[in-house]
């Protein structure tokens, strides 16, 4: 008797168990639906001129470091993330933080440098300027430092 429960108990356990996402990964969340827009109101999208293709609100884009020198076009209230990884201490500054500015308090992965939200049609440079994490080390390396830039575009 008592063997049957321990194999029940360790059948249950082993149940239980699945795989966990890789380290860093992103865990799905609630997603923009069309009831969750007013009436009438636009899909919105978020355009990389880069590639030229479109995504969907509900997914958020990332621009990294091969986005270096393009322009982004994107809507009013969509967000992007800025991944330029964790090689570096990134310095972000947005020119004209009217147009688009860092969202806060909100948590991102590692090697991330925020969330960033289109506020008002505009244009505007994000310029991040960053200094090699060698740097902080004794003796420090002499490593240069490495400017990324985008040009932001955002219509209604």
């Amino acid at each position: 008797m008592i063997s049957l429960v321990v194999l029940v108990l360790a059948s249950l356990a082993l149940a239980g168990c699945g795989s966990l996402p890789a380290a860093g990964a992103l865990l799905p969340g609630p997603t923009a639906t069309t009831a969750d827009r007013p009436t009438g109101a636009p899909s919105p999208m978020v355009t990389n001129t880069r590639s030229g293709t479109p995504s969907p609100s509900g997914s958020t884009r990332t621009v990294t470091l091969a986005d270096d020198g393009h322009t982004i076009t994107m809507h009013v209230g969509e967000r992007f993330l800025l991944s330029l990884g964790d090689g570096y201490d990134w310095r972000v500054t947005p020119a004209d933080p009217t147009v688009i500015s860092r969202v806060v308090n909100v948590l991102t992965i590692r090697g991330s440098q925020g969330l960033y939200e289109a506020h008002k049609p505009g244009q505007t440079e994000l310029t991040a300027t960053g200094d090699p994490t060698c740097r902080q080390a004794r003796p420090p390396c002499a490593a240069p430092s490495r400017v990324f830039r985008v040009q932001v575009v955002v219509v209604p």
